[in-house]
């Protein structure tokens, strides 16, 4: 499920999986505002998702990230970012992973998700 992501003046494009009763790795998030949290961003973090972050308090599942990834394949239940789209493939994944670490930084934030598919954060 393509989507869009607005922070200040950056724009970035998102894919998820589709809703699947909210299951873990398999489903998109239901819509409303999560705390985001950063994840692996210590120098010796031992996870495999280093520099990116932890959507929280999402009803009955954990472990659910914002990170690169250009396909559905790639989600595992996560929020992918990319620069733009091309037949319904992200593209420049690690380029917009970069954006919003240069924008965000080790910070946490507020993400909205809403139904029409438009994602957005807050500081």
């Amino acid at each position: 499920m393509l989507g869009v992501l607005k922070a200040g003046s950056l724009l970035l494009y998102t894919l998820e999986d589709r809703w699947c009763d909210n299951q873990h790795g398999v489903s998109c998030i239901p819509d409303g505002a999560y705390r985001c949290i950063p994840h692996g961003w210590e120098a010796n973090s031992p996870v495999r998702m280093k520099r990116t972050w932890e959507i929280t308090n999402v009803p009955g599942r954990s472990a659910i990230l914002v990170h690169a990834g250009n396909r559905d394949t790639d989600t595992e239940g996560c929020v992918l970012v990319g620069m733009g789209v091309y037949n319904g493939v992200l593209t420049s994944s690690v380029t917009a992973m970069e954006e919003l670490r240069e924008l965000i930084g080790a910070n946490p934030f507020t993400l909205t998700i809403k139904t029409a598919d438009d994602i957005s954060l807050a500081a």
